[in-house]
């Protein structure tokens, strides 16, 4: 069975307008937060068995929340869920986990659209204009010759209004950049020809749409991708690399479009290097493509162990539903049986039931006779999984720093528990190589550690493979 791992990178966030409108007082939004924690989280009994400090935790958490509201009990329902230290059990607001930081001051401009588009459209700055990312539409506005302001022209969000300043930037293309409790971002920024503005240290990228830039809609789609990070390219004549920076499901047809039209490059490559720094994981599909070209005729998998709850079963009810009518779904309604029948209890969806389990794989007729994947702190969660499986083979080796550490406890999922507007994002399974193999804030150990020393990591690898 594939086990679904959602990524966790998420922006900080601060407690929404929604949420502070609800009809839960903090105490109550707390008590139903621990509710749903200890009878839902898989890793609740593990992780309590010393129970003084638990009850110490909660027991003062209760005592502070009665007199606190808004952002300060978004504080406090974080400090409950930080107790757990797993990196897939967090509580948020509409969707976006809380953060502990203070924010910062917030500032905006006050202007008129019509005759700020009107004035934008025909100016020949590259900068100036009206530009789209996903949940905003921006102006950018110059101030002065070193400096140019972007605001809010509207957004989903309900913590930003028109007129917010979300970020400047200055003319050495350095930026400063408003997260969402306004808690200030740096980094640099690079513009594109094709109408792409791209602020690399927040990873977010802008379209122009005013004035339009003179590229077609594929011109434009070609360069998001490569910003993105997703290509395969040869690196010399014997090496190749394949970049891919997300495992999450709207990339599932990049990457398997990516694979298959680069399908007689990678098995012609003598070597191969996957470079999997910064990829926070998504869903283990992404990477199925792969697995012929790495590994031997089977994969050792850890089992999981999926505590049966009513939740788990009404999202398992959902994405049934969400399926294609000539899609069978013989398998989830197993699962569904067995979980209805083991309610509060663990259960295992193998035929075995045993800890590990053997997934056969047919090799390809031709790959690569050695391989580097490159990780880093921030490859996580099911990308986390990948390595895991390569390692397991005897011509990869895995060149990096160790990983983020989310992988004991998984397939996790956004739930409501009573308060509108508030979430919990919670694991429904915990690995079975626990307590032997623990991952979570540890990560997958590389083959090859890299230094500070070393500037370039593809570089060296290309040298290790190649010298």
């Amino acid at each position: 069975m594939k086990t679904l791992l959602f990524c966790l990178a998420f922006h900080i966030f601060s407690l929404s307008m929604y949420a502070q409108q609800s009809s839960c007082n903090c105490t109550i939004v707390l008590e139903k937060l621990i509710k749903k924690v200890e009878t839902e989280y898989p890793g609740f009994t593990v992780k309590t068995r010393e129970r003084f400090p638990y009850e110490e935790l909660t027991k003062n958490l209760i005592s502070k929340a009665k007199n606190v509201d808004g952002l300060d009990c978004g504080k406090i329902l974080k400090m409950y869920t930080d107790f757990f230290r797993d990196p897939h059990l967090w509580v948020g607001s509409n969707g976006t986990p809380f953060s502990s930081n203070s924010g910062g001051n917030s500032e905006s401009v006050t202007f008129d659209i019509r005759d700020f588009q009107d004035k934008v459209k025909m100016t020949k700055d590259v900068l100036e204009g009206v530009w789209s990312t996903e949940g905003y539409k921006i102006g950018i506005k110059k101030l002065s010759e070193n400096e140019y302001t972007g605001f809010i022209i509207n957004a989903k969000s309900m913590l930003w209004r028109a007129g917010d300043i979300k970020f400047k930037l200055f003319r050495d293309s350095s930026f400063e950049y408003a997260l969402l409790d306004r808690s200030k971002k740096n980094g640099r920024y690079k513009i594109y020809k094709e109408g792409i503005l791209f602020m690399d240290e927040v990873g977010v990228a802008l379209i122009k749409e005013v004035p339009l830039p003179l590229v077609s809609v594929a011109q434009q789609k070609e360069k998001l991708r490569e910003i993105a990070g997703f290509y395969f390219k040869k690196l010399s004549t014997k090496t190749s690399i394949l970049k891919l920076p997300s495992f999450e499901y709207q990339h599932l047809k990049e990457i398997d479009e990516l694979i298959l039209q680069n399908r007689t490059n990678i098995e012609e490559s003598e070597n191969l290097i996957i470079d999997l720094r910064g990829n926070p994981g998504g869903t283990t599909d992404a990477y199925q493509k792969l697995l012929p070209y790495i590994s031997g005729k089977s994969v050792r998998n850890t089992g999981a162990e999926f505590l049966a709850t009513q939740t788990y079963i009404n999202n398992l009810l959902v994405y049934k539903n969400s399926l294609d009518k000539n899609t069978s779904t013989e398998g989830i309604d197993k699962q569904i049986d067995k979980l209805r029948g083991n309610l509060g209890s663990f259960v295992n969806f193998t035929d075995t039931g045993k800890p590990v389990y053997i997934e056969q794989i047919e090799p390809a007729a031709k790959s690569p006779r050695n391989i580097v994947v490159l990780a880093d702190k921030a490859t996580g969660s099911s990308a986390e999984y990948f390595l895991f499986i390569a390692k397991q083979s005897k011509k990869v080796k895995v060149i990096g720093k160790p990983s983020y550490g989310a992988l004991d406890y998984g397939n996790a999922y956004l739930v409501d528990f009573g308060c509108p507007g508030y979430q919990v994002f919670m694991p429904t399974y915990r690995a079975m190589r626990l307590p032997d193999y623990p991952i979570d804030n540890i990560g997958i150990q590389p083959d090859l550690y890299m230094d500070s020393s070393v500037k370039d990591w593809v570089e060296f690898a290309l040298r290790y493979l190649e010298e």
